[in-house]
């Protein structure tokens, strides 16, 4: 079982060989997982606002993942 302790923390080994393995299918999972969020009742929120369209989701995802890579835009 793994530890979780932040999701700001680097993918650990597992789930990145999971995502290399999977790369030619990255692009859809991602948007297929930007649709479900826009279209269900799940709320992504991004400073006090919630993230309710799909540019207004990825935009979200996007500085999370540069925030977990240490970077920022």
């Amino acid at each position: 079982m793994a530890v979780f302790t932040s999701m700001y923390d680097p993918m650990d080994k597992d789930k990145e060989k999971l995502m290399n393995e999977n790369e030619e299918l990255l692009k859809d999972m991602l948007d297929f997982a930007i649709q479900e969020l826009e279209d269900n009742e799940i709320e992504l929120i991004n400073q006090m606002k919630v993230c309710d369209d799909y540019q207004s989701i990825f935009e979200c995802l996007k500085q999370r993942a540069l925030k977990r890579q240490g970077k920022s835009e």
